[in-house]
């Protein structure tokens, strides 16, 4: 797995170049259609409004990316599993969101963690789409 320069899930992740500029364009797509920016205006612009959430891929390759998005849009959700000490002590959290993408970097939808589970070494988190483009 490498690094890339938004924070990737703790599990599988393929050699993706993200597009930042695509990223934040489907954030204000995303957050516009799941009412995410209710707070009026004089407030200013919140952190959630500012700052679109970690882009990731899953899987070793585009191909697998690919499936696993597929997989993801027809159930409307999904999970993924891996290993405890990939996430250095800092498990998702319920309610946080990151941005899906394909094999080939383009989001896909915007995932909302529903529940974080460890079972002996490995963390399962399932998520539920909360806007496909």
């Amino acid at each position: 797995m490498s690094e890339h320069e938004v924070d990737p899930p703790a599990t599988g992740s393929s050699e993706v170049d993200f597009d930042h500029e695509e990223l934040r364009v489907f954030w204000d797509l995303a957050r516009f259609h799941a009412r995410l920016n209710t707070m009026p205006g004089y407030f200013g612009p919140t952190a959630l409004e500012s700052v679109p959430p970690p882009g990731w891929a899953y899987g070793d390759t585009a191909g697998e990316s690919d499936a696993f998005v597929a997989q993801v849009l027809a159930d409307d959700g999904g999970s993924t599993t891996a290993p405890l000490e990939d996430y250095a002590g800092d498990l998702p959290q319920t309610g946080s969101l990151s941005i899906l993408c394909d094999g080939a970097g383009v989001p896909r939808a915007l995932l909302e963690v529903t529940h974080v589970a460890t079972s002996g070494d490995e963390v399962v988190e399932s998520f539920r789409v909360v806007h496909r483009s």
